[in-house]
């Protein structure tokens, strides 16, 4: 009785699934810049820069004859962070399985840490100069070194401290302190405050605020934020000194 009811329960012998080889072309030449930027949110040669210095990182030691080359695994992470959208959806975009692309997530984001740490530091000794002679081009004021401001970069829920990254407009988020050069290039980026901080503790607290603090540099910032912060210029219309000087 006993070996009839296993024959009964016995699941049926499922034979291996063949493997697909799926086209795989080089989006960067089948699509137009304009497409490449709305899907990406990157243009062409910048994902080409991105991809060859991450190229060694990500190849893979492998005898496979289907492995996913680096320049496809830098647009399956750069769809994902510029859509947010599910794994398997991102997958079925780029014909790549939902396990490769939650691995590919995870490679070259640890990758653009290890091998972009250094890209993004702030202007000292002759790079200053130029950065304060570039600021001084466009509006006349000397002695810039930046535009400063924070934005609310949306996360998923946290399980620890929730109701700290809560913000003021009710989602939860980071609040994100980003510098740049007058070339729209970031030489700063703070991204360890929770949402609930003030933009102001996030511009104390940081190490520009001290590293300014005692030489005679200015840090244009936002209307609207506290003028009382050391180091920090907020703009003025052309209009508003005209009524000043009549005064």
């Amino acid at each position: 009785m006993a070996a009839a009811h296993r024959r009964r329960n016995r699941r049926p012998f499922a034979l291996p699934r063949p493997r697909v080889f799926r086209d795989r072309l080089n989006l960067l030449e089948s699509l137009e810049e304009d497409e490449v930027y709305q899907r990406y949110i990157f243009r062409p040669a910048s994902i080409v820069f991105i991809t060859n210095g991450l190229s060694n990182t990500l190849s893979r030691d492998t005898q496979r004859n289907q492995a996913i080359p680096p320049l496809l695994q830098v647009l399956v992470f750069l769809r994902f962070i510029a859509t947010g959208a599910h794994l398997r959806l991102v997958g079925d975009s780029l014909n790549i399985s939902e396990s490769s692309v939650g691995r590919i997530v995870k490679d070259v984001a640890g990758a653009i840490v290890q091998i972009f740490r250094n890209f993004i530091n702030f202007p000292a000794g002759e790079r200053a100069a130029k950065v304060m002679e570039g600021f001084r081009r466009i509006a006349g004021f000397p002695k810039v070194l930046g535009c400063v401001d924070g934005t609310q970069i949306r996360i998923s829920t946290p399980t620890e401290n929730e109701a700290d990254f809560v913000n003021r407009k009710g989602f939860h988020s980071l609040n994100v302190q980003m510098v740049c050069d007058p070339n729209f290039r970031v030489t700063s980026l703070c991204a360890r405050w929770p949402g609930s901080c003030h933009d102001s503790r996030v511009w104390l607290r940081g190490f520009i605020k001290w590293s300014l603090s005692m030489a005679a540099y200015y840090m244009f910032c936002p209307p609207g934020r506290r003028k009382r912060i050391s180091a920090l210029c907020e703009p003025f219309s052309l209009n508003i000194m005209d009524e000043e000087i009549r005064k």
